[in-house]
C-alpha cells in the first residue's frame, strides 16, 4: 500500500503537466477525423472538379439532339465601292465609262439559320451514352478516392493511439525505475543494499528514459501525420478521444464478397469504363449510317446610299427550308478501322474488369484472414497483462520482505512492460486490419442523380 501511494505521488507531477498541456488541446474522435479528411483532402477536391467537368461534358453531348439556332449579321460602310470593268465595245452603252461601281455606300446582310438533326443512325445517342458513362465512372472514382482517404486517416489515427499507448507504457516504466532507485538509494544509505545494486538502479532509470523520449517523439510524429490528413495546422494541439478496441469479428466471407461486388468503387468505375467502350463501338458502327438534317433559313440583305438605314425598296428578304441527307459510301476503310479499334478496347476493358475483380476478391480474403489472425493473437493478451501486474506486485512485496532480489523485481517490470506493449500492438493490429478489410470491401456509393446513372 505504501509503495503504491509513493508511486502515485511520483506520477502526480507528470499528470499535472499533461493536464495543463491538454487543457488547450482540441478533442478529436475518429469520426471527426474522418469528416475533416473528407472535407479538406486535396485529392477529393480535385476529383470533385473532375466530376463537375464530366457533368458538363454530358450536357454538351446532348446538345446536338436539340435544334441549333444561329444568327449572323454584317453591316458594312463602303469607303470606296468595288467596281467592275467593261470592254471598250460595251462601254459606249454606258456613256463611254468602262469602270462601273457596284453596290451602295452601305451594305447589310443578315440571316437566322435553324438546324435540326432528324436522324443520325445512332451517333447522337451513342455519344450521349459515352458521356453519361464517363460521368458515372468519374463519380465512382471520386468514391474510390474517398475510400483511400478514409483508410489513410483511420490508420493514422490508430498509429497515433498506439504511439500514445507506448508513451504511457514508457512513462510507467520510468516511474517504476524512479521508485526502484529511491528504494535502493534509501537501502544503500542504510547499508542494507550494495553499491552494485545502487549503481544498477541508476543505470535502469537511464535506460528507461531514452525509450520514453523516443516514444514521445513518435507520438508527435504520428499526430503530425494525422493533423496533415485532417487539414489541421501542424502546431494545433489535439487530444484523441477514442481508444484502441478489438471490435467484432468479421462477417462471413460470402457476405463480404457480395458487399464488395456492390460497394467497391473501383469495380463500379471499371464497369462504367466498360460501358464507355460499348458505346464507343455503337458510335463507330453508326458511322456507316446516313444523316438526315432539316434546315430553315430567313435572310435579309440590302444595299443603299446616304442614310444609315435602308429604305423599303433597298432591302430584300428571303426564306428557305431544306432537307439534307448524307449517306457514307466509301471512306477508305476509316469506319472499319474505328469499329475494330473500339471492339478491341471493349475486350480490353472486359479483361481489366475481370482482373481487378479477382484481385479484389483476393484482397478481401487476405484482409479477413489478417483480421482473424489479429483477433486470435489478442486472446490471452489482457490476461498476460493481468498476470504480469500480479507478478510485479508479488515481486515488490517479496523485495520489501527481503524474500526477493532487485533482479527479480527488474525481471517482473520488464515482463510487465513487454506484456503491455504486446497488448497495445495487438489492439493496433486489430484496428488496422479491420480498416484494410473495409477498404478492400468498399464503403462509398457514387452520387445518385439522373446524370450519373448508367444509361446504356
Amino acid at each position: 500500500m505504501k509503495s503504491s501511494f509513493i508511486r502515485l505521488l511520483a506520477l502526480l507531477p507528470m499528470l499535472l503537466c499533461a493536464t495543463g498541456a491538454l487543457a488547450g488541446a482540441t478533442s478529436l474522435s475518429l469520426t471527426e477525423a474522418r469528416a475533416l479528411a473528407l472535407a479538406n483532402d486535396e485529392q477529393i477536391l480535385q476529383i470533385s472538379e473532375a466530376v463537375a467537368a464530366a457533368r458538363f461534358d454530358a450536357l454538351g453531348a446532348r446538345s446536338d439532339k436539340l435544334p441549333q439556332l444561329n444568327l449572323g449579321l454584317t453591316y458594312a460602310r463602303n469607303l470606296k465601292k468595288p467596281a467592275f470593268f467593261l470592254p471598250a465595245d460595251m462601254a459606249s452603252a454606258f456613256g463611254g465609262e468602262s469602270q462601273i461601281e457596284m453596290g451602295g455606300d452601305y451594305d447589310l446582310q443578315g440571316a437566322a439559320t435553324l438546324t435540326l438533326n432528324l436522324w443520325t443512325s445512332g451517333r447522337l445517342s451513342a455519344a450521349a451514352g459515352m458521356a453519361d458513362a464517363a460521368l458515372s465512372a468519374t463519380a465512382w472514382q471520386q468514391a474510390l478516392v474517398q475510400d483511400a482517404v478514409l483508410y489513410g486517416v483511420d490508420t493514422a489515427y490508430f498509429d497515433a493511439l498506439l504511439a500514445t499507448a507506448q508513451v504511457d507504457i514508457a512513462s510507467s516504466a520510468v516511474i517504476a525505475a524512479e521508485e526502484a532507485l529511491r528504494v535502493t538509494a534509501a537501502a544503500y544509505d542504510q547499508g542494507t543494499a550494495s553499491r552494485f545494486d545502487h549503481l544498477r538502479a541508476k543505470v535502469e532509470l537511464a535506460n528507461r528514459q531514452a525509450p520514453l523520449v523516443q516514444a514521445q517523439n513518435m507520438e508527435d510524429l504520428a499526430k503530425l501525420t494525422l493533423q496533415r490528413l485532417c487539414g489541421l495546422a501542424a502546431n494545433a494541439a489535439i487530444m484523441l478521444t477514442d481508444q484502441l478496441e478489438p471490435g467484432n469479428a468479421p462477417g462471413a466471407l460470402n457476405t463480404l464478397l457480395a458487399e464488395m461486388n456492390e460497394a467497391s468503387a473501383e469495380l463500379q468505375s471499371l464497369r462504367q469504363a466498360k460501358a464507355i467502350r460499348r458505346q464507343a463501338v455503337r458510335l463507330a458502327k453508326a458511322g456507316r449510317g446516313p444523316v438526315v438534317q432539316l434546315q430553315g433559313q430567313y435572310a435579309v440583305q440590302g444595299q443603299w446610299d446616304d442614310d444609315i438605314l435602308p429604305g423599303d425598296d433597298e432591302a430584300a428578304r428571303s426564306a428557305s427550308v431544306s432537307l439534307g441527307v448524307s449517306i457514307p459510301v466509301f471512306d477508305g476503310f476509316k469506319t472499319k478501322a474505328e469499329i475494330g479499334r473500339s471492339e478491341a478496347e471493349l475486350r480490353q476493358a472486359e479483361v481489366e474488369l475481370e482482373r481487378v475483380t479477382r484481385n479484389r476478391e483476393l484482397g478481401v480474403r487476405q484482409a479477413r484472414i489478417f483480421l482473424m489472425n489479429a483477433l486470435t493473437a489478442l486472446d490471452g493478451r489482457q490476461e498476460s497483462v493481468d498476470l504480469a501486474l500480479e507478478a510485479h506486485r508479488l515481486a515488490l512485496v517479496r523485495l520489501e520482505n527481503g524474500l526477493a532480489t532487485p533482479l527479480e523485481r527488474l525481471s517482473a517490470e520488464l515482463a510487465l512492460t513487454d506484456a503491455r506493449t504486446q497488448l497495445a500492438q495487438t489492439l493496433h493490429n486489430c484496428n488496422t486490419a479491420r480498416a484494410a478489410l473495409t477498404l478492400a470491401v468498399g464503403t462509398h456509393q457514387a452520387p445518385t442523380d439522373e446524370a450519373t446513372e448508367d444509361k446504356r
